[in-house]
C-alpha cells in the first residue's frame, strides 16, 4: 500500500487516480469533505487527520510499503511536518519515501521553497530509502484564471510579466510518481520535472 499525504488537493487527486491503477492507495486528507472524491478516484482507504498529529500519522503508516509525502501548499509548518513524518516513517520501517518538493528549492527569498530544501536535508540524514520529485509550476494552474483569460483577454500573475518559468503537466507528474514507486532504480535519486523550457508570461 502507498500512503499519500495532502491527498485532498488537485495534486493528490491526480496521484490517487494514477497510483491506484498499480497499487492500493491510502489517502490522508485534512477534511471529511474530501472523502467521497478521493474514494471515487480509487483510494481504498481514507484517513482524515492533521499532519501535525503523530498518532494519526502512525496509524496511517500501518501497512504502508511506501509514502508519497506532499505538504499542503505554502504551509508555514512545512519543516515541522516534514520532520514528524520522516520520524514516523522511520519508526514504521517504510521501504520508500517519496517527497514532493519543488523545482529550484534553493531560492531562499521564497520561504515555501526554502522550507522544502530543509525537508530534503532531513531526508538525506534520515537513513530512509528516498526519491525526491521537484516539479515545475503546473500547466493546470492557468485554469484558475481561465474565465478572465477567455472573457477579458487578461492573464493575471502575481509577479513580473518578464518572469521566466518552466511548466509541467500535472498528469506527467503523476506518471513520474507511478514510475518511481513501481519501478526499480529510483532510490536515492532527485528528479526535476519540467515540460517546457522557461517561458516569459507573455509566451505562456
Amino acid at each position: 500500500m502507498i500512503l499519500i499525504t495532502g491527498a485532498g488537493g488537485k495534486t493528490g487527486r491526480a496521484l490517487i487516480k494514477a497510483l491506484s491503477k498499480v497499487e492500493s492507495v491510502c489517502a490522508f486528507v485534512r477534511s471529511a469533505e474530501h472523502v467521497p472524491a478521493v474514494k471515487s478516484l480509487g483510494a481504498t482507504e481514507v484517513i482524515v487527520g492533521d499532519l501535525r498529529d503523530a498518532s494519526a500519522l502512525r496509524g496511517a503508516l500501518k501497512g504502508a510499503r511506501a509514502i508519497y509525502h506532499m505538504c499542503p501548499n505554502m504551509s508555514p509548518d512545512e519543516l515541522a511536518i516534514g520532520r514528524l513524518i520522516i520520524a514516523e516513517s522511520r519508526g514504521a520501517a517504510v521501504e520508500h519515501f517519496v517527497f514532493h518538493s519543488v523545482l529550484h528549492p534553493q531560492i531562499e527569498e521564497m520561504p515555501h521553497h526554502w522550507d522544502k530544501l530543509r525537508v530534503e536535508e532531513l531526508l538525506f540524514e534520515s537513513g530512509l530509502p528516498f526519491t525526491i520529485l521537484r516539479p515545475a509550476p503546473y500547466m493546470q494552474n492557468l485554469l484558475s484564471g481561465w474565465k478572465k483569460i477567455m472573457e477579458e483577454g487578461i492573464f493575471q500573475v502575481p509577479y513580473a510579466v518578464e518572469t521566466r518559468l518552466s511548466l509541467v503537466d500535472l498528469e506527467d507528474v503523476a506518471a513520474a510518481a507511478v514510475a518511481v514507486l513501481s519501478e526499480s532504480g529510483h532510490l536515492y535519486s532527485t528528479y526535476e520535472l519540467t515540460g517546457t523550457l522557461p517561458l516569459s508570461q507573455g509566451e505562456v
